[in-house]
């Protein structure tokens, strides 16, 4: 399956051009929930994940706000691409198979995931976060054909069921059909 994906994606990129999207509409909208990038334990920059990257709109907004970004994608064609830009400020960049490899526990303290939906994963996307980390989450509700990648009715929050959902909201379908779902859920902190 995952020969499959990556062939699926490497295709998609290799034709879709190189511009770089906004980001995501739940991170801009909630930025106010991101932690402090320069006030994280003994660390100098607090670390984020771009999970299931693509285009990277998102790593790039959260390395220019001084985080230390890791982006993450199946496709060796959108990493490729990204790598050969000198202007991402995207610290580490990696072709990763979440599903077969995902996060190690407690090692970001922002997870954004937009447009990706795998339940499999979702504990351990949990777990990824540190104490207090924050969870930045949007995909869709409504307009794929294949409704493995939709969400069902009230379902984001609930795939979180160890987070603290800060932020919530769901969209009507748009002329084309389409609609998301937007999360912001945060770990519990030691303190």
């Amino acid at each position: 399956m995952s020969d499959t994906l990556r062939a699926k994606w490497d295709a998609r990129y290799a034709y879709s051009g190189d511009s770089v999207p906004p980001p995501a509409e739940v991170l801009s909208r909630y930025a106010a929930a991101l932690p402090d990038p320069r006030q994280i334990g003994g660390r100098l920059r607090a670390r984020a994940l771009d999970l299931a990257c693509g285009r990277a709109g998102n790593g790039e907004w959260l390395a220019r706000r001084g985080f230390d970004v890791s982006a993450w994608d199946i496709s060796r064609v959108v990493i490729d691409s990204l790598r050969a830009r000198s202007d991402t400020g995207i610290a580490h960049l990696a072709v990763r198979d979440v599903i077969k490899h995902p996060p190690e526990a407690d090692s970001f303290e922002v997870i954004v995931v937009t447009r990706f939906l795998e339940r499999r994963l979702c504990a351990a996307i949990a777990q990824a976060l540190t104490p207090g980390g924050a969870l930045f989450y949007q995909t869709f509700t409504h307009g794929l054909d294949n409704p493995d990648y939709l969400l069902r009715e009230g379902e984001l929050p609930a795939l979180f069921p160890m987070l603290k959902v800060e932020h919530y909201s769901t969209q009507q379908p748009n002329a084309d059909g389409r609609a998301e779902a937007m999360l912001v859920a945060r770990a519990a902190s030691d303190a």
